[in-house]
């Protein structure tokens, strides 16, 4: 009998060390495949030398302006992709030139969820974060909305936006002005606008706001989610004070949203109206007493070629995309536009000049200006180019992919599927190889003769391919509108005072510390007179 014990107690011990062990190869075995993986992307494309446990988190400083500018440097060395290590198991493979981002952009590969997945609880499926067939239907049904027909009655809302903030600003005249926070505030005004019809006053009322508080409350608490590597694990983050006050301000702005998009419904049944073909746009407009749609009116109207239109959880996905990708990423490009127009001077007299010529005394700038202020395109566009709002995109391949890992060479390479990769336009806008004198500002670049001669993926701050963003003219329209106000009522300068901004970059570029201006006002004396010294300028 106590034999049959000992057996029994053996068999026990067994069965648990098996069970360890199972438990142990269950728990381990995705980590061992993710490090022979990373491993086998060392052999397609070199890397600095890394620790065996952090990889290269810190070899690329401590801070995310550190790490931008490591990265920016490391194109005169590695030219073409870099396979980057997170850790002791895993790594990114990173692409960062002209060539490669033909490869990559036109792969119609999905948007990396790592990164991503810490905005999808607030955007969802929305077309920044879906993929496959859900993403080509949604993506055909929101092009009428982008249309310049329904752009066009947009720049009455950029003007009046802008006005409030430049008001604001009159009364801070020689005073160091740090403008990332009224920029941001303006942009999102006017989005809430173009996006809803919400007018909520939030560039004087700021935080007071429900729906205003949720919403930047929602962008603080992603930021701190990128800060700290703890917050990589969902159930850590949720469980932290950070975490508890994401969803909580998501919850605000989806039952917001919700609100809006159930009570604009019902305007809709009562006009008899289900699409948007123009002979219906007029009578939509008229009931409602407007002079444009919004885009919340398209996401309701439009339909698939089968009469299916977008269910309510999909027009609240698309609507909170539209209203992150546009009041963001332009606020970042607005706010370096009017720091690099305080930096140099002379350009600025430039596209003063061509502002005042082309608007004249009109109290707004209208959508038949847009098209005429070329020189200040020019020098958004080189804005752009050093400083892009979204400095790196990922994706994740569901396919191999071929590409050359060696400059001027026909030898090809597969990139195999389930590799995490990104592409650094932040890197590629510097690269020493494709831009002749990267470091320097210069919208001669942007002249439609430089423009011919340049290779398309040269210059991507809106992406490219089938997944390019679908708002850059929008955006393109209210930077303009913004700096064309800007530049007709304030000289904007920088001093000794004036702190250097630095580069910080998570989903969307910013100053680390804020960027600070100084502005005077600009007289008749001054309009009439100072402009001809903008020709002066030379690189």
């Amino acid at each position: 009998m106590g034999q049959g014990w000992m057996s029994s107690l053996l068999a026990i011990d067994i069965a648990l060390a098996f069970a360890i062990v199972y438990i142990l190869w269950k728990i381990t075995a995705p980590f061992i495949e993710s490090y022979h993986k990373a491993a086998n992307m060392d052999l397609i494309a070199k890397c600095p030398n890394r620790h065996w446990f952090y990889g290269h988190i810190r070899a690329f400083g401590k801070t995310s302006h550190e790490r931008l500018m490591c990265s920016a440097r490391l194109t005169s060395s590695f030219s073409t992709l870099l396979n980057i290590w997170a850790g002791p198991c895993q790594s990114t493979m990173l692409f960062f030139h002209k060539d490669s981002a033909v490869a990559l952009l036109n792969s119609g590969a999905p948007k990396d969820n790592f990164a991503y997945s810490f905005i999808r609880p607030w955007l969802g499926d929305g077309l920044l974060t879906s993929k496959g067939k859900k993403w080509q239907r949604n993506r055909h049904l929101l092009t009428p909305a982008f249309h310049f027909s329904v752009l066009k009655p947009y720049v009455t809302v950029y003007n009046n936006s802008c006005r409030i903030m430049l008001d604001k600003w009159g009364i801070n005249c020689g005073k160091p002005l740090e403008i990332t926070e009224d920029v941001n505030l303006m942009t999102l005004d006017s989005m809430l606008q173009c996006a809803m019809s919400a007018k909520t006053e939030c560039q004087t009322v700021r935080e007071t706001h429900q729906y205003i508080r949720a919403i930047r409350q929602i962008g603080f608490c992603v930021r701190k989610r990128f800060l700290n590597p703890f917050f990589i694990l969902d159930w850590i983050y949720y469980l932290s004070p950070t975490g508890r006050k994401f969803k909580r301000a998501v919850d605000e702005v989806h039952a917001e949203t919700e609100k809006i998009i159930k009570d604009r419904k019902k305007v809709l049944e009562k006009t008899g109206i289900n699409d948007t073909k123009r002979e219906n746009r007029k009578q939509m407009l008229k009931y409602r007493g407007k002079n444009a749609l919004d885009f919340l009116d398209i996401l309701l109207q439009t339909r698939d070629e089968d009469g299916k239109g977008l269910s309510d959880r999909e027009i609240r996905d698309e609507v909170d995309t539209f209203l992150f990708e546009g009041h963001d990423t332009t606020s970042s490009g607005i706010t370096w536009s009017l720091y690099n127009l305080a930096k140099y001077p002379a350009l600025q007299e430039k596209c003063r000049s061509e502002v005042l010529s082309v608007v004249g005394t009109k109290e707004d700038v209208e959508w038949e200006d847009l098209a005429k202020l070329t020189y200040l395109t020019m020098f958004i566009k080189e804005d752009l180019r050093l400083y892009p709002p979204v400095p790196m995109i990922g994706r994740r391949l569901e396919n191999s992919l071929p590409i050359r890992s060696k400059l001027h060479s026909p030898q090809e390479t597969k990139i195999p599927s389930g590799v995490n990769t990104a592409f650094s336009i932040f890197m590629l806008h510097r690269h020493e190889q494709v831009w002749e004198n990267p470091k320097e500002f210069n919208p001669e670049r942007f002249t439609k003769e430089n423009c011919a001669k340049r290779n398309p993926y040269e210059y991507l701050p809106f992406s490219a391919g089938p997944r390019n963003c679908m708002g850059q003219n929008f955006a393109m329209n209210e930077m303009k509108v913004v700096l064309a106000q800007t530049l007709r009522r304030f000289e904007l300068y920088l001093d000794g005072e004036t702190p250097k901004p630095r580069v910080d970059a998570r989903l969307v570029l910013h100053s680390q510390d804020g960027i600070k201006i100084k502005i005077r006002p600009i007289n008749e004396t001054y309009r009439a007179n100072k402009p001809s010294r903008c020709f002066s300028y030379t690189f």
